[in-house]
């Protein structure tokens, strides 16, 4: 039963959209709409999504963003979709094989997240230099599995409907947040109480660009400013959520608080709200002996000021 509704934002992404949207509809048995949210884009993405409108006028659907950037097209897709489950796909990733299939047949009444494993391609002036496979297994505690950044491609997820409006309620997608965009979200979605369920198979494409290109990593500092803003929101749901139990609580803020740490480390200010000793720190966090002495003094020295 085709029931996923496949949410893309483009923006820019001419060359590598057709690829995408062919990987889609491979699966075309399992989807009830592919949505294309276009970010006004200068190069010929819009008319590449129209052509494409024409021929699969029953399951492709394009749009323009009413509000620019990458978040606010994400939202806008959402709210136009209908599909029972949600599947988000960046225009320049792709799917792979049977994902759909296999990942719905893991959905019962207690899981709203499945995921699985996922490929890394990276290229360097559009030519591919290296194929990683990115093996994932099942998490027992999967709040904590994405406090501590264990990231994998939000492609090698597809989520119930029931999930993702929940999500758009607290607008985790939040248009503010520039970097890190999925893993606010998926985090978020771990901190509502989702399930997330594991089923093998390397079902995602995830292109990484070593060049200057739209999809190139930002700069260290805008990485740091975004990770202030949404540690500060992992916190206070944390602290709201009454189904987490304290010892678990604990956990997750000292995770949150030994990663502002490092950042110290680093040369960024983070907001840190709790005086911190060296037993508290998670040290499975701190790479190296070396940052871990770093670390340890930056730690004594914002204690002493607090005195």
């Amino acid at each position: 039963m085709a029931n996923v509704s496949i949410i893309i934002p483009v923006y820019n992404c001419e060359h590598w959209l057709p690829l995408t949207l062919n990987t889609c509809l491979e699966q075309k048995d399992f989807i009830k709409e592919i949505i294309i949210i276009d970010d006004f884009s200068t190069d010929n993405s819009w008319e590449v999504i129209l052509d494409y409108q024409k021929i699969h006028y029953d399951i492709i659907k394009g749009f323009r963003n009413q509000n620019k950037g990458g978040n606010n097209a994400r939202n806008y897709g959402f709210s136009l979709s209908s599909g029972n489950y949600i599947q988000w796909l960046d225009a320049d990733d792709q799917l792979v094989g049977p994902k759909l299939e296999k990942q719905l047949n893991c959905f019962e009444e207690s899981v709203d997240i499945v995921y699985s494993d996922w490929i890394q391609d990276t290229y360097n002036n559009m030519k591919l230099v290296r194929r990683e496979y990115k093996k994932n297994k099942q998490v027992d505690d999967f709040i904590y599995h994405l406090l501590i950044d264990k990231w994998s491609t939000p492609h090698c997820y597809l989520m119930s409907r029931r999930i993702a409006e929940k999500l758009a309620d607290i607008i985790a997608w939040n248009p503010e947040t520039t970097v890190l965009q999925d893993r606010e979200y998926f985090t978020m979605a771990a901190l509502l109480g989702a399930k997330f369920k594991y089923t093998p198979g390397y079902f995602a494409i995830y292109n990484k660009w070593s060049t200057n290109t739209v999809s190139a990593l930002p700069r260290k500092e805008q990485r740091y400013l975004n990770m202030q803003k949404i540690f500060d929101r992992f916190e206070n749901s944390i602290i709201s959520r009454h189904e987490i139990a304290q010892r678990n609580k604990r956990q997750y803020l000292t995770a949150l608080d030994t990663q502002r740490l490092i950042a110290y480390v680093d040369g960024y200010s983070m907001n840190l709200k709790r005086k911190l000793n060296f037993w508290v720190i998670d040290w499975n966090l701190v790479p190296g002996i070396r940052t871990a002495l770093k670390l340890v003094r930056k730690m004594y020295l914002i204690n002493k000021e607090k005195i």
